[in-house]
Formats: structure tokens, C-alpha cells, sequence
């Protein structure tokens, strides 16, 4: 009798251990996920005057926030080794501009400069009414915990932006984009 009683409770002692294994992993796991980077791009808001104007909608009104992106880091970790790669089609034949930014911590932010032709293209898409750019960014970086690139590619759409003043006001869209 005594040795049918150590053999359930050894049994019970080995499936306490696995179960102790499983949470412990489970746990690991979300640590890891925690620290994995996120890249997107703040609310921008584009204000058609005599020229376009952009404004990231949490930055104060400076002249260098205005003609530029706003790349956030959102996830919880550091993104390492980050190339930017702005394009119109999909085929990637017109490169507007390309940029690397060495490391970006999490909850920073990096202003990337907008050229010429990327407002040439968002005046194109407005006058002919229409919501989706041919203008694409692609943005692959490096995180401290997977340790392999991980890439994203957006596709910048402008849609209207209702309001009461008499503005001409659209809000700039980032469409994740599959290729």
C-alpha cells in the first residue's frame, strides 16, 4: 500500500514539475515579445495652403516638423540598423529617398525629412481626389532579442479630413502593405 501512495505522489511531484516547466516558459515568452520593436508612424495631419503642409499632430508647431515624418518606436524594445527605403510603385524603380538610422530606443522618435517629390506626389493624389498614393516606404530593422531583420512595408494613402474651420484638411494614412 505504502509503495502505491509514493508512486502517486512521485507522479503528482512530476506533473507539478511540468506544469511549473510550461508557466515558466509561458513567462519567458512574454518577456521576449515584450521587448520586440515596433515601427510606425505618427497621426499626420496635411494642411493644403498656398503650398502642403504637414503637421505631426503630437509634436508643437516647428518649421522641421513640418516637412517630415514622424517614425516612432512603439514596441518595447531597441531597433538597431534601420533602412528606410521611400518609393513610388511597387516595383521599387522610382526611389524618392533612402535613409539609415543606426538605432532607435523605444518611445523615441526620428524625423525623417520629406523630399520634393514626395509632396509632388501627395499635390498629384489630392488634385485628382484621389486617396491612394503610388508612394510606398519600406522599413527594415534589427531587434536586440530576435536577432534577424524584420521589414514592414506601408502604403501612404491621404484621405479628407472633416472639420468645421475652411480648411483644406487630409489626414495621411500608413496602409501595412504585403508584397
Amino acid at each position: 500500500m505504502l509503495n502505491i501512495l509514493q508512486a502517486i505522489g512521485s507522479i503528482g511531484t512530476f506533473i507539478m514539475a511540468i506544469l511549473y516547466f510550461v508557466s515558466v516558459m509561458i513567462q519567458i515568452r512574454q518577456i521576449k515579445i515584450s521587448f520586440i520593436p515596433f515601427l510606425a508612424f505618427d497621426q499626420i495631419i496635411i494642411e493644403q495652403t498656398q503650398r502642403l503642409k504637414l503637421k505631426n499632430l503630437t509634436e508643437s508647431d516647428t518649421d522641421y516638423v513640418n516637412t517630415a515624418f514622424k517614425l516612432q518606436n512603439l514596441g518595447g524594445g531597441t531597433a538597431k540598423n534601420i533602412d528606410i527605403k521611400v518609393y513610388l510603385d511597387e516595383d521599387e524603380n522610382e526611389v524618392l529617398q533612402e535613409k539609415h538610422i543606426n538605432i532607435l530606443p523605444s518611445n523615441k522618435f526620428y524625423l525623417m525629412p520629406i523630399n520634393k517629390k514626395a509632396f509632388e506626389e501627395f499635390e498629384d493624389t489630392i488634385k485628382n481626389n484621389g486617396y491612394t498614393t503610388n508612394m510606398y516606404i519600406n522599413i527594415k530593422y534589427f531587434s536586440q532579442i530576435s536577432k534577424r531583420q524584420n521589414s514592414i512595408t506601408y502604403r501612404v494613402n491621404i484621405e479628407e479630413f472633416v472639420n468645421l474651420d475652411d480648411k483644406d484638411l487630409y489626414e495621411m494614412t500608413f496602409e501595412t502593405f504585403n508584397s
